[in-house]
Parts: structure tokens; sequence; C-alpha cells
């Protein structure tokens, strides 16, 4: 990756830093982590989420900030990734779920990208709710366990419908088309 590539990328970290108020030079703890959160949320309207929030959800993502740039934290797999995020409420108690959707090759196969979803366990704590490979996703007017059931976007004609399974993990539960048919091997 040229250098050239890696410059605007360190200029939207800056202003994401500026814009939230994180400075994590002063607080050494959480230099890196604040850095990292700042990079991840810097498109999350500031009251959207905290900035305790946001280093708690940064810390149980699979990325990393090297030189500015957010990365896999996988060895050998830290080129540039440029992660978006969105915000929705799944289960309907009126807090945010986070959406993070980046990846390369090296993490996520053909596909390219992968899709995390991070929600608040009963006690506070933020755990991963979906780890899958794919390009995109789509929240769904049906329900499982009372949380909304996704169609997530794979490579070829078929998207797969993942609900919540008993253990709080979204789980793969059948194929459909994108018009909402089901696929034929089902």
């Amino acid at each position: 990756m040229s250098q050239r590539s890696i410059r605007p990328h360190r200029l939207v970290i800056a202003l994401a830093l500026a814009y939230s108020g994180a400075s994590p030079a002063t607080d050494p703890s959480h230099a890196e982590l604040g850095a990292l959160a700042a990079a991840l949320f810097a498109t999350v309207p500031p009251a959207a989420l905290s900035q305790t929030e946001r280093r708690e959800i940064a810390a149980v993502t699979p990325l990393a900030l090297r030189d500015g740039v957010v990365v896999s934290s996988l060895p050998a797999c830290e080129t540039a990734m440029h992660p978006e995020v969105s915000l929705e409420d799944l289960n309907g108690d009126g807090l945010p779920e986070v959406f993070v959707v980046a990846g390369n090759t090296c993490t996520s196969g053909m596909t390219g990208s992968s899709i995390w979803l991070f929600a608040r366990l009963p006690d506070g704590r933020w755990s991963r709710r979906l780890d899958v490979a794919a390009a995109a996703y789509r929240v769904l007017p049906t329900t499982t366990q009372g949380w909304r059931d996704l169609v997530v976007g794979r490579r070829g004609m078929c998207h797969g419908v993942w609900h919540l399974a008993a253990d709080g993990v979204y789980q793969y539960a059948r194929s459909i088309r994108p018009d909402g048919t089901q696929c034929p091997s089902q």
C-alpha cells in the first residue's frame, strides 16, 4: 500500500479524535484503544455511544490500529481495512447493537469482508453475537427469541438467513433468494 493512500485515512482519524473530544494521550492505559475506537466510530454521532462504550466495543473487535490505519489484529493479515459501523436496535430495548463490516481476503476469504455484530450482555459487557464472512446484511421484520432476524449476503444468488440461537449468538437458519423465496436446495 502506498503512503499516498494512507495519508487521507490518517487525516480522517485525526479529525475523528478532535471531533469526539477523545484524547488518548492523556490516558496512557487507553491510548491505543482510544485511537482505535475513534477511527472505528468516526462516522457515528457522539451522542449515539459513549466514549467508554466505544472503547469497550473496540476492545472486542478483531481489529487494531497500525500507523493510523485500521487493520486486522490477526498476525500476517494486517492489511488496511475501511470499517463501516452502523447501529441497530435488534431486540427492541431502546439500546443500539453495533454492526461492523470490514475485512480483506486474508481475514474474510474471497468475499473480502466480514460482518461482526456486538451487543451488550446482561452484565453490561459487550460481546460478539455474529462473525461471518459476508459483504452486506439486512435486518428482517421477523424475530427469533425477541431479536430481529438477519439476511447476510454472500457471493452467489442465495443469501443466508441468520437468527439468534439459545446461546445468544446468531446462527445460520436457511437460505433465500434476494426476492425472499426459498432457495431450491432447501
